[in-house]
């Protein structure tokens, strides 16, 4: 209980002499004890009150608690809070970890496969793993200084490897390593520390577990026992993913779940089960986990691999676009994991024209990194990143926080409009074949100019929006204009 203007020293004097007048003869010391206990319990009550009253917030969504904090619930189905959506669709850009024993041999994440390795051979890979050089506060200085705004990591691949020290079997990097120290507990800590949210990329499939079973389209020589309980499996697959979610690791941001297509027909994966445990736990904890679909069961954002939304230039991805969050994971080079021969890094402006796009087509680009087993990045990444973050800094406002549209992508770029009537953006990103450049959109355009020049540049509205580019010098990178106008910009159909 409360007493305005009174605190708990005034209070506890106010008791003692009521007592001492109602009961001369008490004695003084239990007396003093008793409104001891009486003031304890008032500021438990208090602090108990207080953290009731105080919402847990990631520090991560500051700021976005006006678009809804509490779960969506459609139907039995529970998804993340508008606010992580908000959140998730402003972040744009992040940063994806392909990282694990399978460095030790510096080919690929699906080694073990690939190689057809015996599981007791593989497991001789985990004494190897010794990552000295590995530094959480590099690795996450350098994602915020790309201008990226969260981190996925590979908690678990394939291999069934925990990078994390997880109290589920001793497969992980506590107990079979010599390095001992939980990777994932590290990189969330310094997320949090400098701001950037941190996510889990965490594996279905396990080449590892006895209990994987029926065999899928993988895995069929590593010397597992021809048989298993798929469910035993599922088990420990969801107590490892209740580990992970359990608030020790801190407000994970999103799951980016794999594996599922390896057993096509015949296993029910008890997606509800699992997505309930983080979604309970983890209340703005995004979930995605569909290469092949829209987003279902309670997924939170539709992921395409190698590919933009509706782009088809990887076979695995559905060419449906949901209204969902949208997410386009691909590599820096040609490989997710460790490649020690593969030299094929996609040059800045690539990356950076493959951000744009993405914005342009209300999409995140999740740019992969393959460590090495040292722990320390290559030079060509951390120069790529870099450079990246250079064009961010410059130009990061009209990429960031906007969506894209309402111009269709077309082959020379894309649009995007700052969030609730903010700036338009065209981004120009191959150079027309002639100077005057037909954008398709119309409405009142009163002004268009060089971002941050302010150069003027003349257009024309006939039925669309008709740019003249005689007089503008074209970044080599990507030319962007600001369109000013009155009211909206609305599509013109080719």
């Amino acid at each position: 209980m409360e007493f305005a203007g009174w605190n708990g020293f005034g209070i506890t004097l106010f008791l003692l002499v009521i007592l001492m007048k109602m009961m001369k003869r008490l004695n003084w010391l239990l007396c003093m004890a008793v409104l001891i206990g009486i003031s304890c319990v008032q500021k438990e009550n208090k602090t108990e009150k207080d953290a009731e009253d105080t919402e847990e917030i990631p520090y991560y969504l500051k700021g976005y608690e006006s678009y809804g904090l509490e779960p969506q619930i459609n139907g039995d189905n529970i998804r993340a809070s508008k606010a992580a959506y908000e959140w998730y669709r402003d972040a744009t850009f992040g940063m994806f970890i392909h990282w694990g024993i399978y460095s030790v041999e510096g080919k690929n994440e699906w080694e073990m496969e690939q190689r057809q390795w015996q599981i007791a051979d593989y497991e001789e890979l985990a004494p190897k793993f010794n990552p000295v050089d590995f530094d959480a506060k590099e690795w996450v200085a350098l994602a915020k200084e790309a201008g990226m705004k969260y981190m996925v990591i590979t908690s678990k691949h394939h291999d069934g490897f925990a990078m994390w020290a997880t109290k589920h079997g001793d497969w992980n990097i506590m107990d079979r390593t010599p390095y001992k120290k939980d990777i994932i507990k590290a990189l969330a800590e310094e997320c949090q520390k400098q701001g950037i949210a941190f996510g889990l990329y965490h594996s279905h499939l396990d080449w590892h577990h006895p209990d994987y079973f029926p065999r899928g389209k993988t895995g069929w020589k590593n010397g597992r026992p021809e048989s298993g309980d798929i469910n035993k499996y599922l088990d420990y697959m969801n107590a490892q993913v209740e580990e992970l979610s359990s608030g020790e690791y801190g407000p994970i941001s999103s799951w980016w779940f794999d594996g599922v297509w390896d057993i096509e027909k015949g296993v029910d994966w008890r997606f509800k089960e699992t997505y309930d445990i983080i979604h309970k736990n983890l209340p703005h904890s995004m979930i995605g986990n569909n290469r092949f679909s829209v987003p279902q069961f309670g997924e939170d954002y539709q992921v395409f691999e190698r590919s933009l939304p509706g782009h088809d230039t990887y076979a695995a991805n559905t060419k449906e676009v949901s209204q969902f969050p949208l997410e386009s994971a691909d590599t820096m080079n040609k490989h997710w994991g460790y490649n020690a021969e593969d030299k094929a890094f996609k040059s800045t402006k690539e990356l950076v024209h493959y951000l744009v796009r993405a914005a342009g087509i209300n999409g995140n680009l999740l740019l992969n990194v393959g460590p090495p087993p040292t722990g320390k990045f290559q030079t060509e990444v951390i120069n790529s990143l870099k450079e990246i973050g250079q064009w961010n800094r410059k130009y990061g406002e009209s990429v960031f926080n906007t969506r894209g549209g309402p111009m269709a992508e077309q082959p020379w770029g894309v649009m995007m409009q700052g969030k609730e009537g903010g700036k338009t953006y065209l981004h120009i990103l191959d150079y027309p074949k002639t100077k005057l450049l037909d954008v398709p959109v119309t409405g009142k355009v009163t002004k268009v100019t060089l971002f941050g020049g302010g150069q003027e540049v003349p257009f024309t509205l006939n039925g669309h929006l008709q740019l003249d580019l005689s007089g503008v010098v074209m970044d080599d990178v990507d030319t962007i204009l600001v369109i000013e106008k009155e009211g909206a910009l609305s599509p013109v159909q080719p």
